[in-house]
């Protein structure tokens, strides 16, 4: 019981100036442009600009940066788990649940100092509880990740939850679950597809669009989730959208038009992580040669366009990822 109120009050204390802290105009430009990274997997050049909101103790930019060294380095290093620390200490439920794993490798070469991850653990399920039962969506898929039942990711996309809707239609199509009906399954992996999707998830809209197609679903409503999706800035749709737009025989529908294809391609190609990049820049070379140059100007002027009237391009990775 002692340990318990000690540790409530050290993590209450740990940061307290930063829990009362406002960002400035240019913190907070400096955040919005860190995650823009982040979420494009850029993880090593979001952290200058992540690091400018984290100090002056932003929690969503301690927990984005503490993931940017942690996916940079590979493991949890003494930086990475202070910023976990900081976030958690602010009542982040998913640092705390970072901070729980026990085989991450800083844990299991004892390179970190501080508390062990069984007290995190211990926390962040207390803490989840207690926020699910005042009805919290996000505690309640943080109680289904941290191993507490799939009831609780079920309860969480009844209640609505677009990214509980996505995961727990993805648990379903992995096989997790169980249904006693024959085709049950099916039905319900579609329904929570469906589901994030009208609640605007554009991951959910993707994966709903794929998981159509392979069914043999409706060509247009698969063309209107992808479109959808794309307009949202999720990468992968937005390559998919883009490709479909430079084929005379897409299934989609979708009619030709080369130089918003080139325009789109020539924004996933600025990107610089991940694999949408590479792929963007091969499509770029190959729709050069059937443009004119006047064409090309029309194509980047249309892609300036695009930037400004849509969210940034996004791979929409879970909070709590790889």
């Amino acid at each position: 019981m002692i340990k318990k109120f000690l540790f409530s009050i050290l993590a209450s204390l740990f940061f307290c100036n930063s829990a009362l802290a406002e960002l400035s105009t240019a913190q907070r430009i400096a955040k919005e442009s860190g995650i823009v990274l982040f979420r494009q997997s850029n993880w090593h050049s979001s952290q200058p600009s992540l690091n400018i909101a984290a100090e002056a103790g932003d929690r969503e930019a301690q927990y984005y940066l503490a993931e940017a060294i942690r996916l940079s380095k590979r493991y949890t290093t003494e930086e990475a788990k202070k910023w976990y620390e900081a976030a958690a200490a602010q009542g982040d439920l998913y640092a705390m649940l970072r901070l729980s794993n026990e085989d991450d490798l800083c844990s299991g070469m004892g390179t970190c100092s501080g508390k062990n991850a069984a007290d995190w653990r211990e926390k962040v399920i207390e803490e989840a509880s207690e926020r699910a039962s005042k009805g919290d969506t996000e505690a309640m898929t943080v109680l289904f990740t941290a191993g507490q039942g799939l009831p609780w990711l079920e309860q969480a996309s009844e209640a609505g939850d677009s990214y509980a809707q996505q995961l727990l239609a993805s648990v379903y199509k992995s096989g997790g679950g169980w249904f006693l009906i024959p085709g049950n399954r099916e039905k319900a992996i579609a329904k929570w597809f469906k589901a994030s999707s009208e609640g605007g998830n554009p991951r959910g809209m993707f994966f709903y669009a794929n998981y159509l197609f392979d069914n043999n679903g409706d060509m247009q409503e698969i063309a209107h989730w992808v479109k959808e999706a794309a307009e949202k800035g999720h990468i992968d749709s937005v390559s998919t959208y883009a490709g479909k737009l430079s084929r005379t025989d897409n299934e989609l529908g979708f009619k030709v038009n080369l130089k918003e294809a080139y325009g789109l391609n020539y924004l996933l190609a600025k990107i610089n992580s991940g694999t949408a990049p590479k792929d963007a820049k091969r499509k770029l070379s190959e729709l050069e040669k059937k443009l004119k140059p006047e064409e090309i100007k029309e194509s980047i002027d249309f892609a300036g366009t695009w930037e400004k009237t849509h969210p940034p391009l996004s791979y929409f990775d879970p909070i709590y990822g790889y």
